[in-house]
């Protein structure tokens, strides 16, 4: 094991790093998800010396795979520098083809941050599924896109795989951990949000926007890091058809999903007081600062809304919600900025969330496609299929949960997801199959 005084710190944790970096290490989070199913050429396996070759590239390319945390505990965390990575600990192989059952135990997996293992790991599946596992900390989502587009294409460069694999991938030292959003685009709050943050912490609670709102069950002490799972699949015919009257009606998927689903949840909490449902939407601040799609970063910020309870579908609002996105992205930095108003007490901040209202009811992520070169009639070079994605911060994060990503296909897989205390299981799973039900329905209005 690499001794702290061995290690090189190589930056500080920014603002949203250093949040994420927290909640994990409280034990109110574990990792994020991305996975990807993979054709394999005749000629070749998929098994762990296939995804050692291939990922030293990766690795050694993206220093985010090669860090680990420094003085994660105290007020200013940095990321530090690893001498190299044992592959043959952070690849591991899982004789099964659920998914949805190695999705749910990944989430429940926080890595031992005290080691000198990486951030990260790696499960096979036996359906040819590759599962990419990452502490928020190194990674947005779409971190999780650019790790399959960085395998993916190391994959193709190995046609004939050797007998004799090196685990042990040293970390260059020349590799440059890519800054905090921060240093990229300023996070400045206005007056207007300070002002509006101080009004919800001192005014009485019934005065405030969420006083009202359904954000499922309080958030409760001393649980278990286990996170429901079930998918919805849909097709390219199916997604064709949706994307047909989204653009009929000026919206857009994501849009529309958000419409759906709090639609969905109102008919299904119409016995409860409730009059809106806090809502989150993460949205990428990449365009913003400038980053490659293909870059790990935790470049993420989200739009906060309070939809009226309506358990009717309308393509008005689904439109109205669209354009609510589009203006909101460079608004939303100050979101992160006002982290900075914590004055570096994150896990009191994490800590006073304990026994107290959940702060959101519904979150709806969404990656959109994944964007790859689809192969030619004939050509048998490793390619992508379906993908999932999915997230845990299921113990002080929103109730419920709607993870998006379209895969190279033209498919679309949605992750439902909520934490075993958040809501009951019976209304995550009605809202599954009323979601899914409402889908289809849309697709042919």
């Amino acid at each position: 094991m690499a001794r702290f005084v061995d290690i090189e710190v190589v930056r500080q944790a920014g603002l949203l790093e250093r949040f994420h970096i927290t909640r994990h290490f409280l034990g109110l989070d574990s990792c994020v998800l991305a996975a990807a199913e993979y054709k394999i050429p005749i000629h070749l396996n998929l098994n762990k010396a296939t995804i050692i070759q291939a990922l030293h590239e990766v690795v050694k390319s993206h220093l985010a795979l090669g860090v680990r945390l420094v003085g994660e505990t105290t007020s200013q965390p940095s990321f530090g520098r690893l001498p190299g990575v044992d592959l043959s600990r952070v690849v591991e192989v899982l004789d099964s083809d659920n998914l949805q059952a190695a999705f749910e135990a990944q989430l429940s997996r926080p890595f031992i941050t005290s080691s000198d293992m990486p951030l990260w790991r790696v499960v096979i599946m036996r359906n040819h599924y590759v599962i990419f596992a990452w502490h928020h900390a190194i990674g947005d989502g779409l971190s999780g896109l650019a790790f399959h587009r960085a395998l993916l294409a190391s994959l193709k460069k190995v046609p004939v795989i050797s007998s004799d694999v090196k685990t042990y991938v040293p970390i260059p030292p020349t590799t440059l951990l890519f800054p905090a959003i921060e240093t990229l685009t300023s996070l400045s709050p206005s007056w207007w949000k300070i002002l509006q943050e101080i009004y919800d912490l001192f005014a009485p609670t019934s005065w405030t926007r969420g006083a009202s709102a359904w954000t499922g069950n309080s958030v409760t002490v001393n649980v278990a890091l286990k996170t429901r799972v079930r998918f919805i699949e849909l097709t390219p015919e199916d997604v064709q058809a949706l994307l047909t009257q989204c653009r009929l009606h000026g919206a857009t998927l994501t849009s529309t999903y958000h419409v759906l689903a709090t639609s969905v949840l109102s008919a299904l909490i119409s016995g409860t007081k409730s009059e809106t449902i806090s809502s989150y939407v993460p949205v990428s601040l990449r365009n913003i600062a400038g980053t490659s799609p293909d870059t790990f970063c935790d470049h993420v910020s989200t739009v906060h809304t309070y939809p009226p309870i309506q358990s009717t579908f309308s393509w008005v609002d689904a439109t109205t919600f669209s354009s609510l996105l589009r203006s909101s992205t460079l608004k939303t930095r100050q979101e992160i900025g006002m982290l900075k108003f914590l004055f570096g007490q994150y896990e009191a901040y994490f800590k006073g969330k304990i026994g107290q209202k959940r702060q959101g009811g519904l979150e709806l992520s969404n990656l959109g496609r994944f964007d790859i070169q689809k192969p030619g009639i004939g050509d048998e070079s490793w390619s992508t299929m379906r993908m999932a994605f999915a997230q845990c911060d299921s113990i002080v994060g929103s109730a419920l949960k709607l993870n998006c990503v379209g895969d190279s296909l033209g498919g679309i897989t949605i992750a439902v997801t909520w934490g075993e205390n958040c809501i009951p299981d019976s209304l995550g799973e009605s809202f599954v199959f009323q979601f899914e039900e409402g889908l289809q329905k849309l697709m042919t209005m």
